[in-house]
């Protein structure tokens, strides 16, 4: 069943969307092949995902014949090709965590737009920034904070057990935790605790190896 799985992604190791889908093959414990590909993508490699599923773009997830973009796609694609209990699950059991979940996944990425801008992931998983948040990105930061609260309700995760959502909010909040910003003690415990997953920890090395090798070009 998991022959033909190939993962495009970014060679820089900064993509949220790329991070998203990597955790989610790493958390279904799925064997993969890596493709990654410099950002701005080549046109060359650009027209090549498009023809595979009609946005040239990472990431993109070939499984055989088939070629699913978004990061979203991916996860959800995951979690019913290769469902429990063959395979850990990645979103809840539980119908109203699993909107509540999605919920989550939807807001990081529809919104925090002046936030991701000041707060980049290369402030992340590189280098911290001494940039200060225009009032903007504060307001934006204030309502992450907020939004994150609510989801974890005194939890570590948004549900009763970790899901795929929990990767993304993490990685969120580490946006702030990252740089310096103040974040509660409660919210810096629940991203760390994602942050020290194993699945996390795999795209954390293959970032950290990309920076070494850029330091060295």
């Amino acid at each position: 069943m998991t022959d033909g799985l190939v993962l495009h992604g970014d060679s820089g190791w900064y993509s949220p969307w790329v991070f998203h889908a990597l955790v989610a093959l790493e958390e279904k414990q799925l064997a993969y092949r890596l493709e990654t590909w410099p950002l701005p993508l080549p046109a060359e490699v650009r027209a090549r995902l498009a023809a595979m599923n009609g946005v040239g773009r990472v990431p993109v997830l070939e499984h055989g014949a088939i070629a699913i973009g978004e990061s979203l796609a991916i996860s959800e694609y995951l979690a019913e090709t290769f469902p429990t209990p063959g395979h850990p699950r990645i979103f809840p059991a539980d119908l109203a965590e699993r909107a509540r979940a999605r919920q989550v996944m939807s807001y990081l990425r529809t919104g925090l737009f002046a936030l991701r801008e000041l707060r980049p992931t290369t402030t992340v998983f590189g280098a911290p920034t001494t940039r200060a948040l225009t009032a903007e990105a504060q307001a934006q930061a204030d309502e992450l904070l907020a939004a994150a609260t609510h989801a974890l309700s005194d939890r570590l995760t948004i549900g009763a057990t970790w899901s795929i959502a929990d990767a993304d909010l993490a990685l969120a909040l580490m946006r702030l935790v990252k740089n310096g910003d103040p974040v509660p003690p409660q919210l810096v415990a629940a991203a760390q605790a994602t942050w020290a997953r194993p699945s996390v920890q795999t795209y954390l090395r293959h970032a950290a190896a990309a920076a070494a090798v850029a330091a060295h070009a």
